[in-house]
């Protein structure tokens, strides 16, 4: 089927350049690692290097697309021809294979996709697969296991350092992307909270939330963990429940915006009701162990000492810290680098963290969350985020 020209990359998400300046870093990297060719299936990866965009990510009907890079060639984009125009029109990527049967049985995914690698990259290449630390290919089994007894003649490694090696830097133009993500993530969390009172429940507060994100231009949220009250407080990273506030409740607010497949992920803490000094002092301390780990967020600076920068306030004060205080953010919700005691990874200017000394106080007080964005630049670190933290919100 022929498409109008005028169409074409009418529906890119960043104009073609940016796509093109990302897979020649990759090629780049390849080239250091000795990978021929480079096979992506996860919806990130593919819409990172392709810019190829569809709603069908979320179906298992059929697979949705791949991405193979070759690191000196053009890449070519396996998608079923049901997506030749959605290809036409977001992806700056010129070879397409596609298979016709979507729904065939035996699948025609698998042998198209081995016929993709083998085309850019011979019989016995050395291919990097999506395999390693927060990578999560988007592989039905039968498919997989074809294409490896395949492409079993080339040497299988992992792609890890290629797609992080691009991915944890973020362009000028992904550095306006967050900077306004987080902006309006902050203003929908400011208008929650300045209506937020007793008799509110969890459910709506994530509602009001979400509705004041995408009425600023977010097309969805990356998820709602919003908790309160002893009888929640132990339920990490659970949904909205439909549960009312109380007095006396610490309540968590911790959530994200998505515009594409761009997120936020920030926390802040409110107390309904008066907070006891208690209450005030754990704050301070995140407060503390924050400002000591952004202030470490420069060029050079391995993970681990982010990490023990937050810890250090954290012992100091009697409480107990848990084994990450951040992590970066963009495409994905979790990112290198991790601030963990474990990663000697050097910080890199360019990066976006997501900086969360979170504790979680053993008597019963509740969750103190305070997670907000960074940018690791070459001077002083950017905060993105902008809403006031230096002291415990109370709704009385």
């Amino acid at each position: 089927m022929a498409f109008a020209e005028e169409y074409r990359l009418k529906w890119t998400d960043f104009p073609r350049d940016e796509y093109e300046r990302r897979t020649h870093r990759a090629q780049e990297l390849m080239a250091v690692d000795g990978l021929d060719v480079v096979v992506l299936t996860s919806q990130e990866n593919v819409e990172y290097f392709s810019g190829f965009q569809t709603g069908h990510w979320n179906s298992k009907s059929f697979p949705t697309a791949a991405l193979v890079l070759h690191r000196t060639k053009d890449p070519i984009l396996v998608i079923a021809q049901f997506f030749s125009g959605t290809a036409f029109s977001t992806t700056w990527v010129d070879h397409l294979m596609t298979f016709n049967e979507p729904h065939a049985a035996p699948r025609e995914y698998a042998r198209v996709l081995v016929e993709a690698v083998r085309t850019l990259g011979g019989a016995t290449a050395t291919i990097g697969f999506e395999r390693g630390s927060h990578l999560l290919p988007n592989w039905n089994v039968d498919d997989y296991l074809y294409v490896m007894s395949e492409l079993a003649p080339g040497e299988i490694r992992s792609a890890a350092n290629v797609i992080w090696g691009t991915r944890m830097i973020k362009s000028e133009r992904e550095l306006e992307r967050m900077r306004w993500l987080t902006a309006i993530t902050d203003e929908a969390i400011t208008v929650a909270r300045r209506d937020l009172a007793q008799g509110q429940t969890e459910v709506e507060v994530g509602t009001r939330i979400a509705t004041e994100m995408m009425a600023r231009g977010a097309n969805g949220t990356s998820f709602r963990n919003i908790r309160a009250g002893k009888d929640r407080y132990h339920c990490s990273d659970s949904l909205p429940q439909d549960r009312p506030f109380i007095d006396g409740d610490l309540l968590i607010i911790d959530i994200g915006a998505k515009f594409n497949t761009y997120v936020t992920d920030v926390a802040y803490t409110t107390h309904i009701g008066k907070a006891t000094s208690r209450h005030h002092e754990i704050y301070d301390v995140v407060v503390r162990a924050q400002a000591a780990a952004v202030a470490k967020c420069r060029p050079g600076i391995p993970a681990k000492e982010v990490f023990f920068a937050a810890e250090s306030v954290i012992k100091e004060s009697g409480l107990v810290s848990l084994d990450m205080i951040g992590h970066g953010i963009g495409m994905d919700l979790h990112e290198p680098v991790m601030l963990t005691p474990y990663n000697d990874e050097p910080l890199q200017a360019g990066m976006v963290l997501a900086v969360e000394p979170w504790l979680y106080d053993s008597s019963g007080l509740g969750v103190f969350a305070l997670e907000e964005h960074v940018h690791v630049t070459d001077d002083v670190p950017e905060m993105l985020s902008s809403i006031e933290r230096d002291s415990l919100m109370e709704i009385v």
